[in-house]
């Protein structure tokens, strides 16, 4: 079986604890067989904003050209409610 690469973008809200129960899914599934992936994360919506002042960085959007799937979180928050629209996710 070839292993897939995944692109685990938490996100913020929910998003960083579903992303816990996903992960918690792919080592099972790697354990059992029944998958065969390796992950890497970066930072998107918010979270993202708040480091790079972005909603996405050129970095993430090349490592999720490079994967086979990204599995996204979720994104935004009260947080970000005054964050330009140009410089928001869904922009």
């Amino acid at each position: 079986m070839a292993t897939q690469k995944l692109l685990l973008l938490p996100g913020d809200g929910i998003g960083p604890e579903v992303m816990t129960e996903v992960e918690k899914l792919i080592t099972w599934m790697n354990k059992t067989g029944m998958g065969s992936f390796e992950t890497e994360r970066d930072l998107v919506g918010g979270s993202a904003y708040d480091a790079h002042k972005v909603a996405i960085t050129d970095a993430a959007m090349k490592l999720a050209h490079e994967s086979d799937a990204v599995v996204f979180g979720a994104v935004g928050g009260p947080k970000w409610d005054k964050v330009p629209y140009e410089a928001r996710p869904e922009a």
